[in-house]
């Protein structure tokens, strides 16, 4: 839908961004339901909200799959965020395991939230990632605190009670730690090579192996990134050999369907460059985007 149309693809993520509304304040509907009438309450607030879940899911699953690198971290946050999306398709387990407990319950849903803003905030909102991830974590750490006395009260002993307490202040503290595993879903890169030469932003043929004295040419890392459009946003060249590193900042800009085209260009090599070197592309939260490697002869 992204390929299709940045305009379309936004209309899609607002009608997400609704549900994702509706699954902040689905506890205090479903009580008010509940005490208005017992059962059916239950049963209409059980549909709508697995509903939205599975539209929330399934829509921000191909962004996530198709930001995921090769990064162990990364693929774990995909697989978790598949199961999820299947969960919420069976209905037997999913009435079984989530829906009987509202402690279990909320927490689905808090999963559900924060994969829901880390994708749609920046397509809807036009916020860069470096700053989606922040408000998904507060808002979702702020849910999780007004809905604590719900979960709580649905746990059988105080043991329960205090190892949820514990896992609900603790989560969004583990995931911000960890929030360079996280795929920058939106960011979608199209082309990365390294070559040694560069005319208007075209990048000549790719290399794999250079010697020393092709060094003096020096090294362009190129990338082509598509991004929502009206984004703007920072990324990051990393070049590594051995326990050497230097950083190189670019600027991406959103809406070109063929990603925004831009390198980092590196001419001064140490005098002992042989070896293997790597060029990591990282969104300022150290989400990797691409790898890309040489090596000198």
């Amino acid at each position: 839908m992204v390929q299709r149309g940045a305009s379309f693809a936004r209309t899609i993520a607002l009608i997400a961004l609704i549900g994702w509304v509706w699954l902040l304040i689905e506890p205090f509907v479903r009580r008010y339901l509940e005490r208005r009438k017992e059962g059916v309450g239950k049963f209409i607030a059980n549909f709508l909200t697995q509903s939205m879940q599975q539209e929330m899911l399934f829509f921000c699953l191909p962004l996530v799959i198709g930001a995921t690198q090769k990064d162990v971290g990364q693929i774990a946050f995909t697989v978790l965020a598949a199961i999820a999306a299947l969960l919420s398709t069976l209905d037997h387990i999913y009435e079984r395991y989530i829906a009987t407990r509202a402690a279990t319950r909320l927490m689905f849903h808090a999963y559900c939230s924060l994969i829901a803003a880390i994708v749609v905030l920046p397509m809807v909102v036009r916020l860069p990632f470096e700053r989606t991830f922040p408000i998904a974590i507060i808002g979702v750490s702020a849910w999780l605190l007004l809905t604590l006395p719900m979960s709580l009260m649905s746990l059988p002993n105080a043991r329960h009670k205090s190892s949820w307490m514990l896992t609900s202040l603790s989560a969004p503290l583990l995931l911000w730690i960890l929030r360079s595993h996280v795929p920058a879903a939106g960011l979608v890169v199209t082309q990365a090579i390294i070559t040694q030469t560069l005319t208007e932003l075209t990048p000549g043929a790719a290399i794999a192996r250079l010697t020393s004295a092709q060094l003096g040419q020096g090294v362009v890392a190129f990338v082509a990134i598509r991004a929502p459009m009206g984004v703007a946003q920072n990324v990051i060249f990393e070049w590594q050999h051995g326990t050497e590193s230097e950083r190189i900042v670019a600027e991406i800009h959103g809406g070109n369907e063929s990603g925004y085209r831009t390198f980092a260009r590196k001419q001064s090599f140490p005098e002992n460059s042989r070896g293997k070197w790597t060029v990591d592309i990282l969104s300022p939260q150290r989400q990797l985007l691409k790898k890309l490697s040489f090596e000198v002869e």
